[in-house]
């Protein structure tokens, strides 16, 4: 088998993802999350004092009249929900799940849709909320699938190991 996935049956031949790598993966992903609301806090910061007219009080450390309202809290969301479309459609992998060799498709092996990518991002949360149990249900199946991979007809699966050229 070739080092990526060119068809829907390769696709399916490929073991399914354990919750382990998947939950170390959504660890990785939380990080880049983090720093991607780090760069839109800044942002939004500098457009709130330039153009808001909101008075910031740094020393006091308060900057909640600037970005602690509900339209900053909407753009967190769009932030987040953004980077986990974008991967999803674009290659089918995050940058955590590119790390574990992981892959997420529909269960014919083709790129997620719109309407999946609303579904896995709406229970996913979930599964993390409940104590992790959506995460956990994936034990006792023997498609590994959590929650978010059952409302969202969708399959995680680990890709093959690069194979390392030997050079002469």
């Amino acid at each position: 088998m070739s080092d990526t996935v060119k068809s829907p049956t390769e696709f399916n031949h490929l073991p399914y993802a354990g919750v382990v790598p998947r939950l170390v993966a959504l660890i990785y992903d939380a990080l880049i999350v983090a720093g991607l609301w780090m760069v839109y806090g800044f942002f939004a910061l500098l457009v709130a004092t330039t153009f808001g007219g909101l008075q910031c009080q740094p020393e006091h450390i308060d900057y909640t009249p600037c970005v602690g309202g509900p339209l900053y809290q909407l753009g967190l969301l769009l932030v987040t929900a953004g980077y986990f479309f974008w991967s999803w459609r674009a290659a089918g992998q995050t940058i955590g799940m590119r790390a574990w060799r992981l892959m997420v498709a529909n269960n014919n092996g083709v790129q997620l849709s719109w309407y999946q990518c609303c579904i896995r991002a709406l229970v996913g949360p979930l599964s993390v909320a409940c104590l992790g149990l959506g995460y956990i249900w994936g034990y006792f199946r023997p498609d590994r699938a959590s929650w978010h991979d059952l409302a969202s007809d969708s399959e995680v699966r680990q890709l093959p190991k690069k194979k390392k050229k030997k050079s002469l």
